[in-house]
């Protein structure tokens, strides 16, 4: 049984006449009868009751009539699914995310924008460090990312980039800390006696990488006494009077008692949020998601 059969039939079944169903298929009767038929013989038993005035169906033809309407809307939805695939407008997108990227309140509208504007394109979300990001493109196990490239560690060749927003590197202290007695930006050379407070396992090619480099800068390596798994959990030990951390500014956007932020007087502590993605394996559906990404940063 080919689909051309299915549908001979159930035009028929429909108007239970076959000169009826041959006008509403635009064929004449002989070949329709022919087609129903070899259905007929197919599957073994008949179809319809031949009467005078039309047909009525078998229990047979109930029942292929039942399911074959449900193979046919099967059908042609994963028709029209692939024919949106093609344009653009259906299939799956992988994005990676940094720890920082869900506190912008443009990430979740990126998001959420996307899929109204695209209902049929499945966005699986994965958190990973921007050195795994870059990794997991590379590889082609992710098609964008949301991170935060190191100024000292390029990405590679076959990633581009678009920036997003600023989002420049400030220190966070316990709002008691002798170093904010004095107001304005703070200077990176008068941490070097403090304890730090890093990221745990995290890859030198990222944020920590970027702190190590703006301390060296000044003469002196980080002492790291304490490291924390996320962002929040990194405040609350400066809260606790733990140490001192470096992070991206957004993180003031976390609410924690007695951290006090202050920007940095270093120029190299400039960060931006990136868009990234493959040059090599884009997609229709990939460059819809880059685009209406950099149209919401513009707009922020």
């Amino acid at each position: 049984m080919d689909i051309r059969q299915l549908r001979y039939f159930i035009a028929v079944a429909e108007e239970q006449n076959f000169s009826r169903a041959a006008r509403r298929l635009n064929l004449s009767q002989p070949p329709l009868s022919l087609q129903i038929k070899a259905l007929e013989h197919e599957v073994g038993a008949p179809l319809f009751l031949r009467q005078r005035r039309g047909v009525e169906l078998t229990q047979a033809g109930q029942i292929l009539l039942e399911q074959g309407r449900e193979a046919l809307a099967q059908l042609d939805h994963a028709m029209g699914t692939a024919q949106r695939a093609a344009r653009g407008e259906a299939g799956l997108l992988r994005v990676g995310y940094t720890g920082s990227a869900p506190i912008h309140a443009s990430f979740s509208k990126i998001l959420r924008q996307f899929s109204q504007a695209y209902p049929e394109i499945r966005l699986e979300l994965l958190h990973a460090s921007t050195s795994e990001q870059a990794e997991m493109l590379t590889d082609c196990r992710l098609d964008l990312g949301f991170l935060r490239p190191s100024p000292i560690f390029p990405l590679p060749k076959n990633i581009t980039i678009r920036r997003l927003w600023p989002d420049p590197l400030e220190l966070f202290a316990p709002k008691d800390h002798p170093m904010l007695r004095k107001r304005g930006a703070i200077a990176i050379q008068t941490m070097s006696s403090q304890p730090f407070i890093f990221f745990a396992n995290a890859s030198r090619r990222g944020l920590n990488g970027h702190v190590v480099h703006l301390c060296s800068r000044v003469g002196f390596a980080p002492k790291v006494i304490q490291e924390a798994e996320d962002g929040g959990a990194i405040l609350g030990l400066v809260a606790a009077g733990f140490g001192v951390a470096v992070l991206p500014k957004c993180y003031g956007q976390i609410a924690v008692r007695n951290v006090v932020q202050r920007s940095l007087t270093s120029a190299e502590a400039k960060s931006y949020l990136c868009l990234a993605y493959n040059q090599e394996r884009t997609s229709d559906q990939l460059m819809r998601f880059v685009g209406l990404g950099s149209s919401a940063a513009t707009a922020a």
